[in-house]
């Protein structure tokens, strides 16, 4: 057994020798030329199947790493917003806070400085607000009728009801909210405004002898108790006057637009 396994390997190798003293004299090229011509048609497609392999292999791969760096730069971009966002909210509320203090400062009022939390008219399809909650409430000294104000110095509207640690506002184009008022005119008419419609607001019963035109400014009266004299509520911007009527009015435009109220200021009487 052992013998037929040596003459076995002693055979083989001696013909590879020969092959290769073969090859080596050239005699063996015509059949060499014969089988290349055979084999390089299948060389030809292995290479060009392993080739296709290999290359959507490999875009597939890069596809998938793309798609893995797509969704790492979406995630950061998401937390960039998210940061941003709270940045300028701080940013707003910074701001708003400073305008407030310089205005209240000069004034030497006394005050409450308020949270604007939610509007309770959320649901309005004219996308309307007329009506604000605040977080401060009886706690806070707060009661019904007092005056709020914007970091300018405008009227945004009155308490309307308090809890201990909450508080109601009616803006001033709110309906049920009223303030007694006066125009920067020359007689200083006085009169009542009060929202209309929660677009406007409206000063009514005025009498025609009175001269009003455009652009004039209408202030608290100071006839109002926890109200002082001369807060801005509007401007005049349009006048309704009828020849045969006893009485004209006019059309307050408010000096702050409600949905960009972040801060407020209650104003408190002086002791």
């Amino acid at each position: 057994m052992f013998k037929s396994k040596a003459r076995q390997i002693i055979l083989a190798v001696a013909v590879v020798g020969l092959l290769i003293f073969l090859h080596w004299l050239g005699v063996l090229k015509p059949m060499e030329v014969i089988m290349n011509r055979g084999i390089n048609p299948v060389m030809s497609l292995v290479y060009k199947t392993s080739s296709f392999i290999r290359i959507k292999y490999g875009e597939q791969t890069s596809k998938i790493n793309l798609q893995e760096k797509v969704n790492e730069l979406e995630e950061e971009v998401n937390k960039l917003m998210v940061k941003n966002a709270e940045l300028s909210g701080l940013e707003a509320e910074n701001k708003a806070l400073r305008e407030h203090l310089n205005f209240l400062s000069v004034k030497k009022y006394h005050y409450v400085m308020s949270n604007v939390i939610s509007r309770t008219d959320l649901s309005d399809i004219g996308d309307r607000t007329e009506t604000i909650i605040i977080d401060k409430g009886l706690i806070d000294g707060l009661y019904a009728g007092l005056p709020v104000l914007d970091s300018e110095g405008a009227v945004v509207g009155k308490i309307a009801e308090v809890k201990e640690d909450l508080a109601k506002v009616f803006l001033v184009n709110n309906k049920n909210c009223k303030l007694a008022a006066t125009i920067l005119n020359q007689q200083k008419t006085n009169g009542i405004a009060e929202g209309e419609l929660g677009l406007t607001i409206k000063m009514n019963f005025i009498p025609q002898t009175e001269n009003i035109k455009n652009g004039d400014i209408i202030v608290t009266s100071g006839l109002e108790k926890s109200i002082p004299r001369g807060l801005v509520i509007g401007k005049v911007s349009q006048i309704n006057k009828e020849s045969n009527e006893l009485w004209q009015n006019a059309t307050i435009e408010p000096m702050f637009d409600p949905n960009e109220l972040i801060i407020v200021s209650v104003l408190l009487p002086l002791l």
